[in-house]
């Protein structure tokens, strides 16, 4: 007979629904995440009519983590309801950029003063490698940039040392980036160059120049905009 000590403890009732809610947190989670690429990766472009039973079946999940994850993406505003029982992608318009814009460059620049003196050497020698592998002579993908765009201006509001500040610039670059994935074509190395000034500032902890490269990043992206937009718009 097994020892009693080396027996396997049963899963009390308690247990079993704390791993099975841990599950579909898990699930929800996963949904989430995928439908969130959907629309960030112009799969899902504004306006798009959230068809809830159908695109549980191509996840391959239930409709109720489909639900909580529409639900969770409705309360981030990044899709809107057109009716009481539909919902669709929202289409973010150039005001909205433009002011998104304008809060990204009051606080972005002070955070990336603050994560020069934060941000771990090994994640900049990482960003520092992916930088170096989308060189634009080289030619590569734009979905290739985008990640990388994340992962810096991830990187910044990761170590800024202020939550709020880093929820807020994580909210204000999906609404960025949507306009520029719904309205504009597709640019071969978005920001290359900006992106190159900024981690140098950050390699060498100079957060007075990163502050000036991150604020002349935000500057010529809008600059660049309202260019394509507008025809040629000066500020």
């Amino acid at each position: 007979m097994m020892a009693e000590s080396s027996r396997r403890p049963r899963k009390t009732g308690r247990s079993r629904a704390k791993t099975a809610s841990s599950i579909a947190r898990s699930l929800t989670d996963a949904t989430y995440e995928h439908v969130l690429d959907l629309i960030l990766s112009r799969r899902l472009p504004g306006n798009t009519i959230i068809q809830e039973r159908r695109m549980a079946e191509e996840l391959g999940v239930s409709r109720t983590p489909m639900r909580e994850a529409l639900g969770r993406l409705e309360g981030e505003g990044l899709i809107v309801r057109h009716g009481p029982r539909t919902l669709a992608v929202r289409l973010v318009s150039l005001e909205e950029f433009l002011q998104s814009l304008e809060l990204r460059l009051l606080i972005e620049p002070h955070a990336a003063s603050v994560s020069a003196l934060h941000i771990p050497d090994d994640r900049l020698a990482e960003l520092r490698r992916s930088l170096r592998s989308i060189d634009p002579r080289q030619g590569h993908p734009p979905a290739m940039h985008w990640v990388f765009d994340d992962n810096l201006h991830g990187a910044v509001g990761e170590y800024c040392k202020n939550d709020l500040t880093a929820n807020t610039l994580l909210a204000m670059r999906r609404l960025t980036k949507m306009f520029e994935r719904q309205h504009l074509p597709e640019r071969t190395a978005p920001g290359w160059k900006e992106h190159d000034e900024i981690l140098s500032a950050l390699e060498t902890r100079d957060g007075a120049r990163a502050r000036r490269a991150m604020a002349e990043h935000l500057k010529t992206a809008r600059k660049n905009v309202l260019e394509i937009i507008l025809g040629g718009a000066r500020l």
